[in-house]
């Protein structure tokens, strides 16, 4: 479907590139200006919040020609599945990743449980190898860094790996989403109020503060709210 590019929450929890290639993003930029069609992006509805996943090279185009919208492909997702969505769209295309994004890919893989097998009716739940879970990764290491990995970032599971414990461990509790969203949206606020302290011209004063007052409209209409203790 499409939908308006001031729409989609774009925040580096979901992101496991550490930055925008600006060259990609101009050649993006030109395909579209030459009427060229690119794939839709990813959108994953968090709390009902509608998360860029897949994509942002693309959104970033769009907004470089002054396009207001962009087709996407929406489903519902859990903060931590919409993490590994990220993660694995960024394994299986674009630019290749570089070892620390590569291993924040195996974090989302771990925290969205991808590595647990469903368990069949009379049986325990099951895990995948390090081996597989390596192939999950694209090949891009071996099952000795994801052993590595496993037993610094998830010590706990690790040990279910070794054979220590004796009931499955859990993979660590989500993370409050709204607490993200929270979190996101005062320093939001706070970049904004930053950069508007540089324009000095009227007119764009007024813009900014035009769309400031729209948007506080739509925060106190939108639900039931309670006043900050200050």
């Amino acid at each position: 479907m499409t939908v308006a590019v001031r729409d989609l929450h774009r925040d580096s929890r979901f992101q496991i590139r550490h930055a925008i290639n600006r060259a990609v993003v101009d050649r993006y930029a030109n395909a579209l200006r030459a009427e060229a069609r690119l794939p839709p992006v990813r959108v994953a509805l968090v709390a009902g919040v509608p998360v860029l996943v897949d994509g942002w090279h693309r959104v970033a185009a769009h907004q470089a020609i002054g396009a207001t919208h962009v087709q996407a492909i929406i489903s519902e997702a859990t903060a931590q599945e919409a993490r590994w969505l990220a993660a694995e769209a960024n394994l299986t295309h674009g630019l290749p990743l570089k070892a620390r994004e590569v291993r924040g890919a195996f974090q989302a893989f771990i925290k969205a449980r991808r590595h647990r097998i469903p368990a069949r009716q009379g049986q325990d739940p099951g895990r995948l190898s390090y081996r597989d879970i390596a192939k999950a990764l694209g090949g891009l290491v071996t099952h000795q860094t994801v052993s590595n990995w496993m037993q610094k970032d998830f010590p706990e599971t690790a040990r279910e790996y070794g054979g220590e414990l004796q009931v499955p461990a859990e993979a660590p509790a989500p993370e409050d989403p709204q607490e993200g969203f929270a979190r996101a949206a005062h320093e939001a606020i706070a970049q904004a109020l930053a950069a508007a302290r540089g324009v000095t011209d009227p007119a764009r004063r007024g813009a900014i503060i035009g769309e400031a007052e729209a948007a506080l409209r739509e925060l106190r209409e939108a639900r039931a709210w309670v006043p900050a203790e200050f």
